[in-house]
């Protein structure tokens, strides 16, 4: 069985092409920051381009766990994110309003279809930063290379490491750390404060709202 998550309208031949978004008709709707319908390693194959970059430094580390825990030992998978560096060093060629845009992102797919906020952009790769983040994880990158202004990482999973097993690393914060919050938290500490979020998020379906009725 092979995953291709966040597929949009990019739809691929036997594999079970997945989003969020139903006018994409994909074969699965299903909002893959959630807890995927399958079982553990039940996956051969898992393929998310263009998709990472769209998850916070800190709900990124609970998505792509879903995302390793499907798949199995000396399964692959291939990921395509933007290469921030290369973007940032191109600002002065793109122009103000052309680099915000492109850094951001667009809601609007393909001009066709709002996603919300799937579209927008919430965290940046370098080729370091990426491999590190997956092998966390127990994935073995086995090749990173640039694609225009995409990395494109293939790589195997050696062991599987459940979310759990990960609570002792450390995120760092350079705004706490110069305010007054703190400059690392754990990775446990804050699926705890994520998890009391949604549970707000979930009484009325706008934690916002709820928040300003108080």
């Amino acid at each position: 069985m092979k995953l291709h998550l966040g597929c949009g309208t990019k739809k691929l031949d036997g594999w079970v092409n997945i989003d969020a978004v139903s006018m994409c008709q994909p074969d699965l709707v299903h909002d893959i920051s959630r807890h995927l319908p399958y079982e553990d390693q039940q996956a051969d194959e898992v393929l998310a381009e263009d998709l990472l970059e769209h998850f916070d430094k800190y709900i990124r580390f609970m998505v792509f766990a879903e995302w390793v825990r499907v798949l199995r030992i000396g399964g692959k998978i291939t990921l395509q994110v933007p290469h921030f560096p290369k973007i940032l060093r191109r600002y002065f060629k793109l122009g103000y309003d052309n680099f915000v845009d492109f850094i951001f992102g667009e809601n609007l797919w393909r001009s066709d279809i709002y996603i919300g906020h799937f579209g927008n952009h919430k965290w940046g790769y370098s080729k370091k930063t990426l491999q590190e983040f997956v092998r966390l994880f127990g994935i073995e990158p086995v090749s990173i290379e640039e694609l225009g202004l995409n990395l494109r990482l293939v790589g195997i999973k050696r062991h599987h490491v459940s979310i759990e097993e990960m609570d002792d690393v450390l995120i760092h914060s350079h705004a706490n750390q110069c305010g007054e919050g703190r400059g690392n938290v754990s990775l446990k500490y804050a699926r705890e404060k994520i998890a009391l979020f949604q549970k707000e998020m979930n009484k009325d379906g706008n934690w916002e709202l709820h928040e300003s009725r108080k």
